[in-house]
């Protein structure tokens, strides 16, 4: 990724498989690239459609098309765009602040199943 300028997902349903968030958006978002993405599975919970990158409807290649167009005809965007991707991932994805909020889920869980008993 660090020689690349855009960055796209273009996913798709089969037969009823979806992929889950796509650890590999935030990657490129950290990396400080624009992101284009389907709107599949949980890929729009993983960017800032419209500010980090854009999100199109699966399988509709002229949006791609368009969104990827786009990109190329306005390289002014990327900077900004990168650097929200960046924030979103430093908010949103930080391992110790997960870490912290997934043990105090079961600290509450432990505390709950011994009142109890």
């Amino acid at each position: 990724m660090t020689q690349a300028h855009l960055f796209v997902s273009a996913s798709i349903n089969v037969n009823g498989d979806q992929e889950g968030q796509g650890l590999v958006l935030q990657e490129a978002q950290a990396s400080g690239l624009p992101v284009i993405a389907t709107n599949h599975g949980a890929f729009p919970e993983g960017i800032l459609s419209g500010k980090s990158g854009f999100l199109v409807s699966e399988r509709d290649v002229d949006a791609l098309v368009e969104r990827l167009s786009f990109l190329i005809e306005h390289p002014e965007t990327w900077p900004e765009m990168g650097r929200a991707g960046r924030k979103f991932v430093e908010e949103n994805y930080d391992i110790r602040k997960l870490t912290s909020e997934l043990t105090d889920i079961y600290t509450e869980a432990m505390d709950s199943s011994r009142y109890a008993q």
